[in-house]
């Protein structure tokens, strides 16, 4: 026995020698990716989402007991008969996304977000407004609760609601695409590249468009993420025609075994904290990713004694996808060691790799992004800029 664990550790090393002499002498081209990227599919820019959660007003949504929007099949507001203490919630962020545009300034999603993480507990207009409004109030139900519901269930859940492409849709697994229209180039150019080079592809946005791409001829499965389905213990619960199926989730190992590599530097929509449970406190236990149709609290983990499956762990938090907003309070949780440190390293070991850089749809307005390209890319490379949106 001692024998063969020997002989294992030494086929896993000679194996990740090879990976690293592989790594050193391939040749990279990195891409940054921002939200005009998404904009010809129609996926909303930072105004146009302004816009967006601006109008949007309390009879719209509802948010159902455990804290998760609900919207009917015709995207309409379902009436349950009765309001819940998450309805309350989002009211309050309504009317303080209103407070923040007319007593502060011109509304901003990812800047108020900010204000909600920094300013907004201190902030005695808001606080006037939340004593004299009607929300459903208690002794712990009170202005610093909201404000941290707001932070935590609310607001990512609603900037989710619109990162939706011009056919309202969000998920594209159900259909394939040979070419789309404005990306043809785009798409010619990472086939070309993908002959002589590995290509390091990072992106800010939270939508699933670049994934799509995954299905036409040009890339044809050439993607990688970093999450891998195989062995993983994670699962959520598919509901179809009356009928329960227990769906195996990725979950993030930080493996990319393809030439085309995809970083999602602020997280997606479909990425989510799986947390596990220990006496009286949870944990983060891994990032998995979600499909089509899974609710956001049917998430469960297989659990082993001895090799053989004792029960499903039901996550017991979850309410929405785990992604960044905000302009400066995002970039604290870029040093998160579960997930977004390790894309922060390997973003920027890319960078410091790469012959050239690829900047298309990206404003320029996250500071430490910036200061990455600067200090780990340099200037002394090329790096070309290109702007697709409208």
């Amino acid at each position: 026995m001692a024998k063969k664990g020997r002989k294992k550790r030494m086929r896993r090393i000679l194996k990740n020698q090879e990976i690293l002499r592989r790594y050193k002498s391939e040749k990279t081209i990195s891409f940054l990716l921002g939200a005009g990227f998404s904009a010809p599919e129609g996926y909303p820019i930072g105004s146009q989402l302004n816009k967006k959660i601006l109008s949007c007003g309390k009879d719209d949504l509802a948010f159902n007991s455990s804290g998760t929007l609900v919207l009917n099949e015709d995207g309409s507001k379902p009436d349950a008969g009765y309001e819940s203490q998450y309805d309350s919630y989002f009211h309050f962020c309504i009317d303080s996304i209103a407070y923040y545009n007319e007593k502060i300034k011109e509304f901003d999603y990812e800047e108020f977000y900010d204000f909600l993480k920094e300013k907004a507990v201190n902030d005695n207009g808001l606080k006037c407004l939340f004593n004299q409004g009607d929300y459903k109030k208690n002794e712990f139900e009170n202005f610093e609760m909201y404000i941290n519901q707001i932070d935590r269930i609310i607001y990512n859940q609603l900037v989710d609601l619109f990162l939706v492409d011009r056919d309202g849709k969000s998920y594209y697994d159900d259909e394939s695409k040979s070419s789309f229209s404005g990306y043809t180039g785009f798409l010619n150019c990472i086939e070309s590249l993908l002959e002589n080079y590995s290509l390091n592809v990072h992106t800010l946005n939270h939508d699933l468009f670049f994934e799509q791409l995954d299905r036409t001829e040009s890339i044809d499965g050439k993607l990688c993420d970093g999450f891998e389905e195989l062995g993983s213990p994670f699962y959520g619960k598919l509901y179809c025609n009356n009928r329960t199926y227990n769906c195996r989730l990725s979950r993030y190992t930080g493996k990319y075994n393809k030439k085309l590599r995809l970083y999602k530097l602020h997280g997606s929509r479909d990425y989510y904290v799986y947390y596990t449970t220990k006496g009286l406190r949870s944990y983060s236990d891994a990032y998995i990713k979600t499909r089509w149709g899974i609710s956001d609290t049917d998430f469960y983990k297989e659990i082993k004694k001895k090799g053989k499956l004792v029960e499903y762990e039901n996550c017991p938090i979850n309410y929405h996808p785990d992604f960044l907003t905000g302009t400066t309070s995002k970039i604290s949780r870029y040093r998160e060691p579960l997930f977004y440190k390790r894309l922060f390293d390997l973003f920027k070991q890319n960078l410091k790799k790469a012959e050239k850089l690829i900047i298309i749809g990206y404003g320029c307005k996250d500071t430490e992004i910036n200061r990455l390209i600067l200090e780990e890319f340099g200037t002394s490379k090329p790096c070309y800029i290109v702007n697709l949106a409208t």
